[in-house]
């Protein structure tokens, strides 16, 4: 329990250091500030102004509010916590956050109008504290009707061009800049090749999203990911991001440079992924080798893995050169164990080449009976049973 509590003073030591280093040293006193006194909005635009009300080293305070100067025809309504206020308590060290909605009359023209916000200390009891000193602020801010900043949209990106093979996962990580007066939901889409499909995601993100709201003069990260299909012929692709809202628009170039990349396919001949063979005697299998891919395999050699005993062998065991789209038929000779009993056997024959490539298939092999000992268990048999009927014909008659 001792060490509980100490650590929760601790704790309660280090929020106040926390506290008292966001605090300028040697001011006390109230203020009333705002980050932007002087605006310039639209024509019959709504303005919100964000006001802070921060009490340095000083009792807790109570103030009354009011806006004291309102430009002519204008609505002036202090906010706090979303709903109108009159009054704001605000504790030692501390910051109270407003808001001041302005609304302009209609048919509003071009200049600049002042306003007021006034804060005053509330003395709810003079005689308990005759020597109180009350503190009270003012913040004037002008509100400027004038030409609006023109939309404007950019779109920017570190890595225009992006290079890999067609089983790449590519994506182009684009800015997207507001650099507007208002705030704008940006629509997202992009101009891509037949069957290129283009999909985007906010930054760390992975919901895939078509529209993104940004704030007047900020932007956001968003990521371009390309899916393309997997025999995509090696060459190099143009494609256009774009972004816009209802008042602007821009675009953004960019490359994919797809390098061919070879792809090997096993099977059987007429796709059967069976043979037979008898115990000790080779067999021949054809295996049908083919690449399935946009760039020529090289230094291809095949391999087997068969059950132990066996032998096996390729013909060619070195296919030269395959190029894309083209086939390579392979004689494999097997030769089972000369023990092996009647059944199924299980073989994988296996393609690799240059770049790590690698490729097999399964083939079932069924090792038969051979027809000459059923022949000689035939003849053992019938001389057997010859000799059973000599020895009754025989012996019988005794």
């Amino acid at each position: 329990m001792v060490r509980l509590l100490a650590v929760s003073f601790m704790v309660v030591l280090s929020a106040m250091a926390a506290r008292a280093a966001d605090q300028p040293a040697g001011i006390t006193g109230l203020f009333v500030t705002t980050k932007y006194p002087a605006l310039t909005v639209r024509a019959g635009e709504t303005t919100t102004v964000d006001v802070s009300v921060r009490n340095f080293k000083l009792p807790p305070q109570l103030l009354s509010l009011s806006v004291s100067q309102v430009a002519a025809g204008w609505k002036a309504t202090i906010l706090g916590g979303g709903q109108p206020v009159a009054a704001v308590l605000v504790a030692p060290d501390s910051e109270e956050r407003l808001q001041l909605r302005l609304e302009p009359p209609a048919g509003i023209g071009s200049g600049d109008y002042k306003f007021a916000l006034e804060a005053k200390n509330v003395q709810s009891d003079a005689k308990a504290q005759p020597d109180a000193k009350p503190y009270d602020d003012k913040l004037a801010i002008t509100i400027t009707i004038g030409e609006e900043v023109p939309a404007k949209l950019k779109l920017t990106t570190n890595f225009p061009a992006l290079r890999g093979t067609a089983t790449t996962s590519f994506k182009y990580k684009v800015a997207v800049n507001n650099d507007s007066g208002r705030d704008a939901t940006v629509n997202l889409s992009a101009d891509a090749p037949k069957n290129f499909q283009v999909g985007f995601t906010e930054a760390y993100a992975s919901q895939q999203i078509t529209s993104i709201p940004i704030e007047a003069g900020k932007s956001k990260d968003v990521e371009a990911s390309l899916t393309i299909p997997r025999d995509t012929p090696a060459a190099d692709y143009k494609l256009v991001l774009h972004a816009k809202t209802e008042a602007a628009s821009a675009d953004l170039p960019v490359t994919l440079a797809i390098v061919g990349q070879p792809r090997i396919a096993l099977s059987g001949e007429g796709g059967r992924l069976s043979g037979e063979a008898y115990a000790g005697r080779d067999s021949q299998l054809t295996v049908i080798l083919r690449n399935d891919g946009s760039e020529a395999a090289r230094e291809v050699e095949l391999s087997a893995t068969t059950p132990e005993g066996w032998k096996s062998s390729f013909e060619p065991k070195q296919p030269p050169q395959l190029a894309p789209g083209a086939t390579q038929n392979v004689k494999v000779t097997l030769t089972p164990s000369e023990r092996a009993i009647a059944g199924d056997y299980q073989t994988t024959i296996r393609a690799s080449a240059t770049g790590g490539l690698s490729e097999s298939a399964n083939f079932r092999i069924t090792v038969l009976t051979s027809t000459l000992w059923g022949a000689v268990g035939i003849g053992i048999i019938a001389i057997a049973l010859l000799v059973v009927v000599f020895a009754v014909a025989r012996f019988g008659r005794r």
